[in-house]
């Protein structure tokens, strides 16, 4: 029972280094024309040293710790990886202007623009 105590610090870990990522993705998307341009280029293996750096951590760091490696080494993955949908959703909600299809207004629904036309 004690595992799971390490398997949810593990877990916020993860999260933290995801929060990181999206921090890191956000500001070297919005300043596409600064000096912090260059920053983008090496973002991919930034967020992949970053993951794995928690991922070795958890694994070496295990037999030190009073829990079991496996728990550790899934709840980082879990904290890494559940909160990166909402910080993708995020990212990809403010690429495209806060709408779903990118282009600033609602979609339009095809059956009811055919109702509309037809009086």
């Amino acid at each position: 029972m004690t595992s799971w105590i390490g398997a949810i610090i593990a877990a916020l870990l993860g999260a933290s280094v995801a929060f990181l990522n999206y921090r890191l993705t956000k500001r070297a998307a919005e300043s596409s024309g600064s000096p912090v341009r260059g920053l983008f280029g090496f973002l991919p293996l930034i967020r992949t040293a970053l993951g794995a750096g928690l991922l070795a951590l958890c694994y070496f760091a295990g037999p030190l710790t009073p829990w079991d490696r496996i728990w550790l080494l899934g709840g980082a993955a879990f904290g890494l990886t559940v909160p990166l949908f909402f910080f993708t959703f995020l990212l990809t909600k403010q690429a495209n202007g806060g709408t779903a299809n990118g282009t600033g207004k609602e979609s339009e629904d095809p059956d009811r623009k055919g109702e509309e036309q037809r009086g």
